[in-house]
């Protein structure tokens, strides 16, 4: 097990799109919960996964490429889904910490999207 607080270019790059994943559901909850209203649970939801996305990119390397297409989805469990599939192909025990506990929060909000 390699002991390093700095992520690997591969595992970087699957990072970043992860956090462009995780920031775009964010988006699309908060767009959906403003027409639903200011009692929407959307709201908490997509701090959430706000909180989650700045979780990934301080993980990366201050250069790391955060631009990109959008994501064709629009719905916030797939985005979610998507980000957690991602997440599959970095191997945790060869990462930073912050790894595993952001693998969990993915999960766990992808819990709370999925009625």
């Amino acid at each position: 097990m390699m002991t390093t607080d700095t992520i690997d270019q591969d595992a970087g790059d699957t990072l970043a799109a992860v956090a462009r994943l995780l920031h775009h559901a964010a988006v699309r909850a908060w767009a959906q919960a403003e027409s639903e209203g200011p009692r929407s649970s959307l709201h908490l939801l997509g701090l959430g996964i706000h909180i989650a996305s700045c979780q990934a990119v301080a993980m990366l390397p201050p250069d790391a490429n955060l631009e990109g297409q959008p994501p064709t989805q629009d719905d916030v469990a797939q985005l979610l889904r998507s980000a957690e599939e991602l997440t599959r192909a970095i191997p945790v025990l060869d990462q930073p910490a912050g790894i595993s506990p952001l693998v969990v929060a993915i999960c766990d909000l992808m819990r709370e999207a999925t009625p």
